[in-house]
């Protein structure tokens, strides 16, 4: 039972480094688009990607799309701004992660879980002003992921004699 155990938390660690590296490449692509766009066609395609689901729905209860189109109409120079600088800047800093724990840099461990922490705690503070289901999802994910990498770097900690 052990070895399967084992052989589990290493495949999740292997799984979820390239989830970071996925989702970081996406971000840094997304900031750098999002800079480059127009409020009008940022938020016009955003409601128009959204209004194909409402317009299906004869109800009207399509929560995701009802909630995107709010958000597409809501978005203030600031809340881009700052959208810009976080989707580049934590999609980069997955993308370096990911990096580095993929090339099994045992001594990096400690500092790429301290990166995700700030970011856990920043996402966990941004959540329980917004009760964003999004924030709340990816401060799970990190969560989990930096179990992951805790118990990757005791083995390898332990297996190296770091």
């Amino acid at each position: 039972m052990k070895v399967f155990t084992r052989k589990l938390i290493d495949k999740t660690f292997e799984i979820g480094i390239l989830i970071k590296a996925f989702f970081g490449l996406f971000e840094v692509l997304g900031g750098v688009l999002f800079s480059f766009s127009k409020d009008i066609i940022t938020n016009n395609f955003i409601i128009y990607l959204a209004q194909q689901e409402i317009v299906s729905d004869a109800n009207d209860k399509d929560i995701i799309a009802n909630y995107l189109v709010k958000t597409a109409q809501g978005l203030s120079q600031d809340s881009r701004i700052f959208a810009i600088a976080y989707l580049f800047f934590h999609g980069a800093i997955n993308i370096f992660l990911a990096m580095s724990l993929a090339k099994g840099r045992v001594r990096m461990y400690p500092a790429i879980m301290g990166f995700l922490d700030v970011f856990i705690i920043y996402q966990a503070y941004k959540y329980f002003h917004t009760q964003s289901l999004s924030i709340l999802l990816l401060t799970l994910f990190d969560v989990f992921f930096v179990i992951i990498i805790w118990l990757e770097y005791k083995k390898r900690k332990k297996g190296n004699g770091v």
